[in-house]
């Protein structure tokens, strides 16, 4: 059973956790749908929360992501309006009686997310505990040295999200399309200059190689990681003790 969403108000009376997800409406390359972070942050934040038994909230879709103007479709709001939007979702969530947040991050462009998670902890702990769950920094680095992916290379419209998407919505996929791409420059590179100045076709990765059997286990694996990530970041809010006057 999926607590909240498709469930009465019976269905998460007896918890204390609420998993959001965050994902991206914008360009994923030719052969991608423009819901892709969605898609993924959607199906990796359901399986958190029926795992941990946490309340299940249907992904936000739009967050901030200038660095893929360019193209039509890229959908985006500042980061102000963005952190304001997570705080004020956070509070209200606080105010029902939710102590715990896991906030499933499926997109890598949301830059301001750290210091929206770190000023809710200062500001709410112990009463609020927010854990970060990235997926670019908790879950991707494993899926080479584990054997799932053929490649590290990606950042945007790859092998990995070409195979989650394979696995959660193939019908969305045009593998016809799939492009191998990979740019001479670096992930900060992207502060100073537009995605598709760097990767003109809006792919960086090697899009050719995703199968639906390697998003399989990629979903699985990411439900797995963030859970103990956030097992793990809970635990040390919740061991903390007062200093000076400071519960942060």
């Amino acid at each position: 059973m999926i607590r909240g969403f498709n469930g009465s108000i019976n269905d998460i009376a007896d918890t204390d956790l609420a998993i959001l997800s965050v994902g991206s409406i914008e360009q994923h390359g030719p052969h991608l749908p423009v819901i892709t972070d969605w898609a993924i942050a959607d199906a990796v934040g359901k399986g958190l929360a029926e795992k941990t038994g946490g309340m299940y909230i249907p992904a936000l879709p739009i967050s901030t992501n200038k660095e893929n103007r360019g193209k039509k479709g890229s959908v985006g709001m500042h980061s102000d309006t963005f952190y304001r939007m997570i705080t004020d979702i956070c509070l209200d969530l606080k105010a029902q009686g939710f102590r715990k947040i896991g906030i499933v991050q499926a997109h890598g462009g949301i830059f301001v997310m750290k210091p929206i998670v770190r000023e809710l902890n200062a500001d709410y702990n112990p009463e609020l505990m927010v854990a970060q769950l990235d997926m670019l920094e908790i879950c991707w680095p494993k899926f080479k040295p584990m054997g799932i992916l053929e490649t590290d290379t990606e950042l945007h419209s790859g092998e990995g999200e070409t195979s989650m998407m394979l696995h959660l919505y193939p019908e969305l996929v045009d593998m016809s399309k799939a492009v191998d791409f990979v740019p001479s420059v670096k992930r900060s590179d992207l502060n100073y200059g537009g995605f598709l100045r760097y990767c003109p076709d809006g792919v960086w990765g090697e899009a050719t190689k995703g199968t639906a059997e390697k998003g399989k286990r990629m979903l699985e694996l990411s439900i797995n990681e963030l859970a103990a990530e956030m097992e793990r970041i809970f635990a040390i809010m919740q061991n903390k003790q007062p200093m000076n006057g400071s519960w942060f």
